[in-house]
């Protein structure tokens, strides 16, 4: 089987779990890494023993870090980059380098939408479409986990109105000088602006939506409010969610998100990175056609597996359902736990 030669350009908090990502992948191959500087990221990444490729080469000279080459050299090398690098840079990093070399890119959601010919990837929705495409972004983890929980849940029961709190991690491990520290802040509205929009774009927009930033390193927490057009129960809606793989089902064993954490980052193997949505079932309320659910997730790489699936979509005729299952099988999604409550 033919592998897909992938490159990555930045190795931060996304690039290093996409890298993680893409190592465990049967039918692709990390090919390099692009970075910046000799920095401890690229240590970071050298030891890891990526492939690396300095966008200015002779900053590296006597760093200890060795490089394969240009990032010019690694685009000459594949069929599709992932650029992981900050938000504004990728774009950028399209217009001076991906377009002059003709490779196709994955971009994040801190891009704006006109950096891709696909603004909202989402595997399930936009899969399709992808082929065609030489431009794909990935949008907002909090659109990936708002717009996994709608799409069964309006296919189950017709969705009608939604609104949503976010509870943000404020911060994550490699990144003490960020905030808050003793203090909750309120998101700003026109970025709520552009996230209801980005939801809208694949699914139902909300009618509101509130987020604030939270001292806490770990995961994000979410409530999600539904009115539904036909009555479900909460025996229903919990059969729904545990026949989708990248949403799991916390017995009521689970009382706080560190716990959570912390149970799966040492059941499944990789890096502490947990990329389903997790849903509280105790925490599932039902009241003739309203719905509430609370979920909890890692908002570095919930989204992770889309990326993954965006890759095939680009360079492939893999089917949606097939890639969606290779992905999972590779990343232990969907592996229910051995106990319920």
């Amino acid at each position: 089987m033919k592998k897909i030669n992938v490159g990555l350009m930045g190795y931060g908090s996304q690039g290093r779990r996409i890298a993680e990502a893409l190592r465990r992948q049967t039918d692709m191959v990390l090919t390099g890494v692009g970075v910046k500087a000799p920095d401890l990221t690229a240590k970071m990444a050298y030891m890891n023993e990526h492939p690396l490729y300095a966008i200015e080469p002779e900053e590296f000279k006597d760093s200890g870090i060795p490089i394969r080459g240009s990032v010019e050299d690694l685009l000459s090398n594949i069929e599709v980059v992932v650029d992981a690098t900050p938000a504004g840079i990728g774009k950028q990093n399209k217009e001076q380098l991906y377009a002059h070399h003709h490779v196709k890119g994955i971009f994040q959601g801190g891009e704006s939408f006109d950096v891709a010919t696909i603004p909202v990837f989402f595997t399930e929705v936009t899969y399709e479409s992808a082929s065609n495409a030489k431009y794909l972004r990935i949008p907002t983890p909090y659109t990936v986990a708002t717009v996994s929980m709608l799409e069964p849940m309006n296919s189950a029961f017709g969705v009608k109105d939604v609104s949503s709190t976010f509870l943000i991690a404020g911060s994550e491990p490699n990144r003490g000088s960020r905030g808050p520290l003793d203090a909750i802040l309120p998101v700003k509205i026109e970025k709520l602006r552009l996230l209801k929009e980005e939801i809208g774009y694949i699914s139902l927009e909300p009618r509101m939506l509130s987020a604030f930033r939270v001292p806490t390193v770990l995961l994000s927490v979410q409530t999600l409010l539904l009115e539904v057009k036909s009555k479900a129960s909460k025996a229903d809606i919990t059969a729904l969610l545990r026949e989708q793989d990248r949403i799991l089902l916390l017995p009521k064993e689970f009382t706080a998100t560190d716990m959570i954490f912390e149970f799966l980052r040492r059941v499944r193997g990789t890096s502490g990175d947990i990329y389903e949505i997790c849903v509280w079932e105790d925490q599932i309320e039902c009241d003739n056609q309203h719905v509430k659910l609370v979920l909890a997730y890692d908002n570095h790489c919930v989204h992770t597996p889309h990326i993954i699936d965006a890759i095939r979509a680009l360079t492939t005729h893999i089917e949606n359902d097939v890639s969606s299952r290779r992905t999972n099988n590779t990343l232990n999604v969907g592996k229910k736990l051995a106990f319920h409550s």
